[in-house]
């Protein structure tokens, strides 16, 4: 019989049944978001690199045979490319909308042309009332940065902002968020919650997923993963969440991560390539 596994303090919120799932499965999918939680929170958000400790993490994990590791974010493919480099692990993008495989083929969702149309329209209220600088435009969505700006300045401009956007909403299939740093206006037929649903749906039975997720449009996620599997929400503990168990920061992931990645080497049952 194999040693409990030595589990570090900043991990001691989660569950000791979730390590003996994790040591006993015989198929694994580690699902992870990007911004907040395998990167830290930038004001730039096109300067944020994941911490440095998780890259060579990431590979490690996906060399296990019993491990299947898939990043999910509201970014393009083409920017966690860039952020994380070249790695072995599937890419969800956009909120599902596009998926790269660990072999390099990308599948884009087409975009329905009425969001397409709807999104056209809020970038250019957006920039006709002097928003152009915080906008990001991406295939499927806006977004709204206002992380940069004072506080009281960014409430601001997140409602008039909001006032422009809700118009569309009901005309192009769209979806209006608030991010945490902004809003978010996109196309609303994929999710979070549909990336994972599909990534399980395409496993094997009885895999293990677990979720890690510090945004709102990570709950969709964590409700497709519980209770079967494990919801864990990083960041501090006053929001509200569907998530069950908490990390405190991106910091604690590297941990989770690492521990992840000994009890699956421990457990006899993860013979992969390099591991």
């Amino acid at each position: 019989m194999n040693a409990p596994p030595v589990v570090p303090d900043s991990l001691a919120a989660l569950p000791e049944r979730l390590w003996a799932r994790v040591a006993s499965a015989e198929h694994r999918l580690l699902l992870l978001d990007y911004d907040g939680t395998i990167a830290p929170i930038l004001a730039r958000y096109e300067d944020a690199p994941p911490l440095p400790r998780i890259p060579p993490l990431l590979d490690a994990l996906a060399s296990l045979d019993a491990t299947s590791v898939t990043i999910i974010s509201g970014r393009p493919i083409a920017d966690l490319e860039r952020l994380l480099g070249p790695r072995p692990v599937t890419l969800v993008g956009e909120h599902g909308w596009e998926i790269r495989r660990p072999d390099g083929l990308v599948f884009r969702e087409p975009l329905p042309p009425d969001a397409g149309a709807a999104l056209e329209r809020a970038v250019a209220g957006a920039t006709d009332a002097g928003f152009a600088g915080h906008l990001e435009r991406k295939r499927c969505s806006v977004v709204l940065h206002t992380r940069s700006l004072p506080p009281e300045r960014a409430r601001e401009v997140e409602g008039t902002c909001a006032g422009l956007w809700e118009i569309e909403v009901g005309h192009g299939g769209l979806r209006l968020d608030h991010t945490g740093g902004g809003l978010e206006l996109r196309a609303a037929g994929r999710t979070k919650g549909t990336a994972a649903q599909e990534i399980l749906a395409a496993s094997w039975p009885g895999s293990l997923a677990v979720y890690l997720g510090d945004e709102t449009s990570d709950e969709e996620a964590f409700a497709v993963v519980e209770p079967e599997g494990f919801a864990i929400r990083v960041g501090p503990a006053e929001r509200r969440s569907l998530a069950p168990w908490r990390l405190a920061s991106v910091e604690a992931v590297a941990v989770f991560l690492e521990t992840w990645l000994n009890v699956a080497r421990a457990s006899g049952s993860a013979h992969g390539r390099g591991a």
